[in-house]
């Protein structure tokens, strides 16, 4: 039998114990990675890429994007909704990448001024898969949030994974968060880890500013925004019937 001292059982003990933690940390960041995944694979059917053709070349002194874009499938017959910013050119026409691979013409259904939203329908026979809405009442601040785009590579849409930052910006209409937002993913969805849409990506101005522009110069910064799925999907039927919704207006005349 092998005798060991007290000293030479407190070091092997502080290195068990030191270790434990290590291994806690690898299994608890393995878990993170699994559930974006699994999320993202949930989510992913309904993100469409958009290509635009055709348009303006210049709005104001900045040149008009040109690249895909991406949308999110809204109701399985077709209506697809993405940011403003992405139409802003005025393109001839719009082309979407169905889920099944096809591509299939679309067009502007109506626009939420308000949001910087617009809704498209594509021309198409083939249902689409709609997304559950996150409902407001189980969004926190600090939550695990994961923002999706569909442009580049078509066989899969690219991720940023940030936290919910804040909630009620913009008077209301958006939620905040820190995960890189540019035009790869305008217009694309903000997820969270049960894989459920929070919100449609798109650039909005904290100060305010009511134009399809304003906020772009944010991207990538940090501070990005996302109008809640659950308070698109409550207009949702007044911009089906070609209805756009404009800002309120507060003043005397």
């Amino acid at each position: 039998m092998r005798f060991f001292s007290i000293t030479t059982i407190i070091a092997v003990s502080a290195i068990f114990c030191h270790a434990r933690p290590t291994l806690a940390q690898a299994d608890t960041a393995e878990l993170e990675e699994q559930a974006i995944r699994a999320a993202a694979e949930a989510v992913a059917p309904s993100v469409v890429r958009i290509e635009t053709v055709g348009g303006l070349e210049r709005i104001g002194k900045a040149l008009a994007s040109t690249g895909p874009t991406t949308g999110l499938v809204v109701a399985e017959d077709g209506y697809v909704i993405s940011s403003a910013i992405n139409f802003i050119q005025q393109p001839s026409s719009i082309l979407v990448t169905l889920p099944s691979g096809k591509r299939a013409a679309a067009k502007i259904v109506a626009r939420d001024q308000a949001r910087m939203l617009v809704l498209l329908k594509v021309a198409t026979d083939e249902k689409l898969p709609v997304p559950i809405a996150a409902p407001r009442s189980e969004m926190a601040v600090g939550q695990s949030a994961i923002a999706m785009g569909r442009t580049f590579d078509k066989s899969g849409p690219s991720l940023s994974v940030g936290v919910l930052s804040a909630l009620n910006r913009i008077w209301g209409r958006a939620i905040q968060t820190d995960a890189k937002i540019s035009p790869t993913n305008y217009g694309g969805p903000l997820i969270d880890l049960r894989g459920r849409v929070i919100g449609v990506l798109v650039p909005l101005s904290p100060q305010g500013q009511e134009s399809e522009m304003a906020g772009a110069e944010w991207y990538d910064s940090g501070i990005g925004f996302a109008v809640p799925l659950v308070d698109i999907n409550n207009r949702l039927e007044t911009l089906k019937s070609g209805k756009d919704l404009k800002p309120g207006l507060l003043g005397v005349e």
